[in-house]
């Protein structure tokens, strides 16, 4: 019976291999009709998110590393609230036709989603469960999944229900398919790290691209380290992932953490199931930085109405209004960024705008640690930003120059192992 159930793995693992062997043989080269998608069409969340991936697509494509002859599109979604998977899907359709007229319905497009963030219609939640004889409209009331409500969330999803009510649901099996949800933390930590399915079946490294210290091989609970260079003197515990990043010698990174855009150059001890993320931020035409460092399971998502009630909300599994205590900060509706009836970790103003990237590291983690240690840590001199207003203000060029350079870095290393080894 195992031999058995192991064989959909395998088979899996077997037809991923295949397809990555073919998009090996045609990158760099034109590619004739058949041989790949007509179009590739990717959505952005705005206008910042749109230049970084045509950026992105641009030295893909000078570094030969994405088939030729290829009709590449990034497409914005429309200002205002997110519209999520289902809203983009339909934006990018009518994109297409204006490009293409009806000529497009005879090509072969794959559509990435990339942009939406929040407050979306859903094509799983709000299509889906529209369809089908037992599909009734208490659901579009249902707003506990979206960071922001905004008011015309719910007509729109009503709107969508009596449009879709009565239309049969179809589904198509793939063959040699499975369904991935890596939406959460909790979900990316599992799926990258303890869990091997994933892995094995998309042939997906551990280490990819990276300059790292020796990690023992007893442990089935691997970290995961991508395109990121730390000091052999470093160390990162099982079941955390490291990406585009920089750690110096005197960095210790606990168990089930995420480092993302971070440069640790100071001594430090992260926590395990620590959350940590840094931005670029353009702000008055100046080049700033500021880190997001919370936990993993914290929940951003959850919000209160009142002032009142914001001791409801958890930062690291402490009371956030202990955590304004310990920082030395006011509850005011100042505290908080965009709606005041709707107060949460998101939109909650706690974290420090630096003029380095590493000062910014280290100042947010100075503030985390000092939750964890219930000690003063006064934020009263920075300037303090929601994650709200970090996307606002985010400098995704920077961002894509600083993961350029750990990527011209590595490659230098690599080129002169290489030559030493010869």
């Amino acid at each position: 019976m195992a031999a058995t159930s192991a064989l959909p793995g395998v088979s899996l693992r077997e037809a991923t291999q295949r397809r990555l062997r073919r998009f090996s043989e045609l990158r760099g080269k034109p590619v004739a009709a058949g041989e790949f998608w007509d179009i590739v069409a990717i959505t952005a969340a705005d206008d910042k998110q749109e230049l970084a991936y045509k950026q992105q697509l641009s030295e893909k494509l000078k570094k030969k590393e994405l088939p030729l002859g290829v009709q590449y599109h990034v497409f914005v979604d429309p200002a205002g609230a997110k519209i999520g998977n289902g809203g983009s899907t339909l934006c990018a359709l009518r994109c297409l036709e204006k490009l293409y007229g009806d000529e497009w319905n005879s090509f072969t497009i794959l559509l990435i989603h990339s942009g939406t963030l929040n407050c979306e219609i859903d094509a799983y939640g709000d299509f889906l469960q529209a369809l089908g004889p037992g599909a009734t409209v208490e659901y579009t009331r249902n707003t506990s999944n979206v960071t922001k409500e905004e008011s015309e969330l719910v007509d729109m999803r009503q709107r969508i229900f009596h449009l879709l009510r009565g239309t049969s649901l179809n589904v198509v099996v793939l063959n040699n398919s499975k369904f991935y949800h890596i939406g959460t933390t909790e979900e990316y930590l599992f799926h990258f790290t303890s869990d091997s399915n994933l892995k094995s079946e998309l042939g997906l490294q551990s280490i990819a691209f990276s300059i790292f210290p020796a990690i023992p091989e007893c442990s089935s609970n691997k970290s995961c380290i991508i395109q990121s260079i730390l000091d052999s003197r470093s160390s990162v515990a099982p079941g955390s992932v490291i990406e585009y990043s920089r750690l110096g010698p005197d960095v210790s990174v606990g168990e089930n953490c995420i480092i993302s855009g971070s440069y640790i150059i100071t001594t430090a001890v992260l926590s395990a199931h620590s959350f940590v993320c840094s931005l670029s931020l353009k702000m008055n035409r100046h080049l700033k930085y500021s880190t997001m460092a919370c936990g993993v399971q914290d929940n951003l998502k959850k919000n209160v109405k009142t002032l009142s009630d914001i001791k409801l909300l958890q930062f690291f599994g402490v009371c956030f209004l202990s955590c304004l205590d310990i920082w030395n900060l006011k509850v005011t509706e100042e505290l908080f960024s965009g709606n005041k009836t709707c107060l949460s970790l998101w939109n909650a103003r706690i974290f420090p705008v630096c003029s380095s990237l590493s000062d910014s590291v280290t100042t947010s983690l100075k503030m985390l640690n000092a939750v964890q240690n219930k000690s003063a840590f006064s934020l009263n001199k920075y300037k303090l930003l929601s994650i709200e207003e970090m996307l606002f203000y985010k400098d995704v060029e920077d961002m894509i120059t600083y993961r350029e350079q750990i990527f011209l870095e590595i490659t230098l290393n690599r080129k002169q192992s290489d030559l030493e080894t010869s």
